[in-house]
């Protein structure tokens, strides 16, 4: 029977760039600012998994 693993990292991130995209939907163009945002979110946050 296959193993099924979970990735923490890829649900934190996930997570963080979905809140930080519905919170910037509120200016602007909703689906270009969510789309924004949660870019720059999993960006930041992939560099930074570097340093921890």
């Amino acid at each position: 029977m296959p193993d099924v693993t979970i990735n923490l990292w890829t649900l934190i991130l996930g997570a963080a760039s979905g809140l930080a995209g519905v919170m910037a939907a509120k200016f602007g163009n909703r689906l270009v600012m969510g789309a924004v945002a949660g870019a720059a979110t999993a960006v930041i946050l992939t560099i930074a998994r570097g340093y921890f």
